[in-house]
């Protein structure tokens, strides 16, 4: 099994890798980089704060509404900036309306069910739940006939760290985006 040896931080990283690579070949014409800087914040803080700021740029929670106020106050808690939510609700113009069946919100949802899969479980407990996360990102990726994201970029991201869990890692290089690294 190739995640076998990856702490679930790299795997998150690779979970990552997964949906710039489905953004970039599905959508090329669209610049990607608040998104990805969304992604890559998660891994050098606490996860629930981390999986609440990514959740911003998900379709289906930030087009649930049709204003911003209204987005903001329900959807999340007052902190979504007026600036953010115009550049995501463009980026996902024509794209996206929100719906949970999209394959972008099938996509991008997994990272937060790869958070809830570890919230409060044991590491052989994440490490079946992640794993199967990780073969759902790559199956939206055959899909579409696009190569997996290189696992060699991830490989010192052990389980040796934290139990398996990881270490916070600054990992914005990792990204396929010149525009965040």
């Amino acid at each position: 099994m190739k995640f076998k040896n990856i702490s679930i931080t790299g795997r998150l990283c690779y979970l990552f890798l997964c949906i710039e690579q489905y953004l970039i070949f599905c959508y090329p014409d669209r610049d990607w980089t608040i998104v990805s800087q969304k992604c890559w914040q998660w891994t050098n803080t606490y996860w629930n704060k981390a999986c609440d700021e990514y959740c911003k740029i998900i379709p289906y929670y930030l087009l649930e509404f049709d204003t911003y106020e209204e987005t903001n106050e329900k959807e999340f808690d007052g902190t979504l900036s007026q600036e953010e939510y115009h550049i995501l609700r463009k980026l996902y113009d024509n794209i996206a309306s929100g719906d949970k069946k999209e394959e972008i919100n099938e996509m991008l949802l997994l990272p937060v069910l790869f958070n809830n899969a570890c919230e409060g479980v044991c590491f052989a407990e994440a490490d079946t739940s992640t794993t199967a996360i990780l073969v759902k990102a790559e199956s939206i990726l055959v899909r579409h006939a696009i190569p997996f994201p290189d696992i060699e970029k991830i490989t010192f991201l052990t389980v040796k760290q934290k139990g398996g869990w990881g270490d916070f890692i600054e990992s914005e290089f990792l990204s396929m985006l010149d525009t965040i690294r």
